[in-house]
């Protein structure tokens, strides 16, 4: 197979939940650093305009989404499991609970105390840039950029409900970890990273213990490649991986159809390709790009929309 290569910048909270996964599988991977926003010029020949971080690049097939992502890992490599079948649901679960996880930490991230703490590290014009960025990730989608009231009457009780969960068991769901612990952890390590809001998390002795042997996983065993070599490794890569699960065609597509394919939540950029599978796990697409090649773009099938590509997206 392949080497893994992931795209990802390091203050990406999504692209730490890839690179815990990476450490505790112990993985060989190669590191691209992508901007945070955009322009990216490097990377769009791979995704085709798909613009949320990170990506993870195996030859010529390019994985969107960490939901997938996660998938792909514990395909590929499957000891340690990331989903033991006797934790199948509650795995599910926590996986489905991630993005309300996420979407606290926004405006908790934004009270007065963080951003300037977001201020004393990248300045005003960057964070004004960003958050602009962001904010049109919300444009289009089902999904709405949480205020202030969603973080005060989620955040503090997400965190004291994982909190007490752990206050038996090392992980989430017992001795080991698990896709929960990984779909839980980056959001707190997000607001960790911020030296204006970090301190709302000091009462919850449990979750600051799991979070440092999360942290003790590590990250695997990262080399540092360029968008260049990405580029190549796609251009001159023969075969493709094999699709996940068997062909369940969406509705008004087939294969070999022309289609458009994009998050139906936020991040709704559609990307164009030729529909190669789709099952209930993913969508792959085939594109064509004079830099990258002739490259299969693999998206989750929840969450994502595909419609012919003659139709208004």
């Amino acid at each position: 197979m392949s080497s893994l290569i992931l795209h990802h910048y390091p203050a990406s909270p999504f692209s730490e939940k890839i690179r815990a996964i990476l450490g505790y599988k112990g993985l060989a991977w190669k590191s691209v650093l992508v901007p945070p926003m955009a322009p990216k010029p490097d990377l769009i020949p791979l995704t085709g305009g798909y613009r949320k971080t990170p990506v993870l690049q195996i030859g010529r097939d390019i994985y969107c989404d960490t939901a997938l992502i996660a998938r792909v890992l514990d395909r590929v490599h499957p000891k340690p499991a990331l989903v033991p079948t006797r934790y199948k649901a509650s795995c599910a679960a926590f996986a489905q609970l991630e993005q309300t996880l996420f979407f606290a930490t926004i405006p908790t991230l934004f009270q007065p105390s963080g951003i300037k703490a977001m201020l004393a590290e990248v300045g005003a014009e960057f964070l004004e840039r960003f958050s602009k960025d962001r904010a049109a990730l919300f444009a289009g989608g089902s999904a709405k950029r949480p205020g202030p009231e969603f973080g005060k009457t989620h955040f503090l009780p997400l965190m004291h409900a994982l909190d007490q969960q752990l206050e038996a068991t090392p992980f989430l769901l017992g001795d080991v970890p698990t896709l929960a612990d990984f779909s839980s952890y980056h959001p707190v390590w997000f607001v960790l990273n911020n030296a204006g809001v970090a301190s709302q998390l000091d009462a919850f002795k449990n979750l600051l213990a799991w979070v440092a042997r999360m942290r003790a996983l590590g990250h695997g065993h990262m080399t540092e490649f360029t968008a260049h070599e990405a580029l190549d490794t796609a251009l001159t890569t023969p075969s493709i991986q094999g699709f996940d699960g068997p062909m369940l065609e969406p509705e008004g597509v087939r294969l070999g159809q022309r289609v458009h394919v994009q998050a139906t939540d936020y991040g709704t950029d559609p990307v164009a390709g030729v529909l190669m599978h789709a099952s209930v796990f993913e969508v792959a697409i085939k594109r064509i790009d004079e830099r990258a090649g002739e490259i299969v773009v693999h998206f989750p099938r929840a969450g994502f929309s595909v419609t012919p590509a003659s139709a208004e997206v």
